[in-house]
């Protein structure tokens, strides 16, 4: 089973190195891509192609992981060349999923998501759409026939057959996250001109958890260094609860959560 890759970032090396571990062939290009990516594909055991092209006509999966904003154009481009099934795991709101769909059909197109930390111990993977359940029983098939293993706990879900359905899942936790992440960031930042962050990190540590300095010093860091694309997402989130509330009456949080990360993005 050949696993293609269309661009290459966090997401795809994480699960490329999951996947080689496992026993998967993993094809790639390096077509247009900076001189870092050229040097971390180089690292893998992967077949480098000449062209995306070439990648989604050979792949029998086709992966898209890239960013929200080019998800549909990505789709469209590459996903029809391929005879297989075309993941996307990108933060991408059900109406592009469902505009995914309608071009490649549910017999080509699977939602896909990675729930929690991309590069941790344990991978979550979520799935929705007629083909997932076949899918995924194809995947555990060739992973016990060749009794191979990975580093990484992989834990695979099926959420249900409908497309769109772990777009919701993926848009609703991105909402609460990255509103958590710019409430972290709104408040550090005062405590700092204050003088009082070490103070602060204290008291909340004994309020929320003892792990709770270090996972919000990386939250904070990721909410910094990725502004830009959590922006991308949080419009999303926004396209996503104008659907479910043509009120707005949910969106106030979201509204302040994409204009905190707007305020982060332009800082560069």
């Amino acid at each position: 089973m050949k696993f293609g890759f269309i661009g290459f970032g966090e997401v795809s090396y994480t699960l490329s190195k999951i996947l080689l571990s496992y026993g998967f062939e993993v094809l790639t290009s390096t077509e247009g891509r900076s001189k870092k990516t050229k040097e971390l594909v180089k690292s893998f055991n992967l077949a480098v192609l000449d062209s995306f092209e070439e990648v989604a006509r050979q792949s029998d999966i086709l992966i898209s992981a890239n960013s929200p904003q080019s998800a549909l154009a990505i789709a469209l481009k590459y996903g029809s060349l391929t005879d297989g099934i075309f993941l996307d795991f990108n933060n991408i709101s059900p109406n592009t999923a469902k505009q995914i769909e309608n071009y490649l059909t549910d017999e080509h197109f699977i939602d896909s998501a990675i729930m929690g930390r991309v590069s941790s111990e344990e991978l979550n993977l979520y799935f929705s759409g007629r083909k997932a359940e076949s899918f995924v029983k194809s995947m555990r098939d060739f992973i016990n026939n060749n009794e191979s293993h990975s580093d990484i706990n992989v834990n695979i879900n099926v959420v249900s057959d409908e497309i769109g359905d772990v777009s919701k899942l993926k848009i609703l936790r991105s909402s609460y996250t990255k509103g958590v992440s710019a409430l972290l960031v709104e408040t550090f930042e005062t405590a700092e001109k204050l003088g009082l962050s070490e103070d602060l990190w204290e008291i909340l540590s004994l309020t929320e958890n003892r792990d709770f300095e270090t996972s919000s010093k990386s939250r904070i860091s990721s909410s910094n260094k990725k502004a830009k694309r959590k922006y991308e997402e949080l419009n999303e989130v926004l396209e996503f609860l104008d659907d479910v509330d043509k009120k707005r009456k949910s969106k106030i949080m979201a509204l302040a959560t994409r204009e905190k990360f707007e305020k982060l993005k332009n800082r560069k």
